[in-house]
């Protein structure tokens, strides 16, 4: 395989996953009825509604590997919410936006959101909170 090839099937493979994650995240902020706000956050972007609307309407998201990175942590926490709470979706679909003691009384939406220039270090503590829960840490 010459590097030019290579570097073409990488790429698509990148644009599948980012596409894959994009229906992903969409598919999530609606199950978790998250704001324009709450989805700017998660994202990493300026509250934009046309940006937003626009990576909504075509399924997209950001060309940025940390945009990436924050929507596969916000997959790692819906996949340990399902684990840990398998018969209740409800419970799922709630617990971003219940205030909890974990957090100091609010929910992990507001602790991800409380300091926008830490939200990604914060989204990945919940995402490893929740792993030490589903293991019995």
């Amino acid at each position: 395989m010459t590097i030019e090839k290579f570097q073409k099937s990488r790429a698509t493979d990148e644009n599948k996953v980012r596409k894959t994650l994009a229906k992903a995240f969409w598919n999530l902020a609606s199950h978790y009825r998250l704001t324009q706000k709450e989805q700017s956050i998660l994202l990493g972007i300026r509250e934009n509604r046309a940006r937003l609307n626009k990576y909504k309407d075509e399924c997209e998201l950001p060309d940025d590997p940390d945009k990436v990175f924050r929507v596969a942590t916000l997959v790692g926490i819906h996949k340990n919410l399902r684990i840990l709470f398998p018969h209740n979706r409800e419970v799922v679909y709630k617990w971003l936006k219940t205030k909890r003691e974990l957090f100091n009384g609010i929910s992990a939406m507001d602790y991800i959101a409380e300091d926008p220039m830490i939200s990604l270090k914060r989204l990945v503590s919940v995402r490893r909170l929740l792993d030490q829960l589903r293991v019995g840490a």
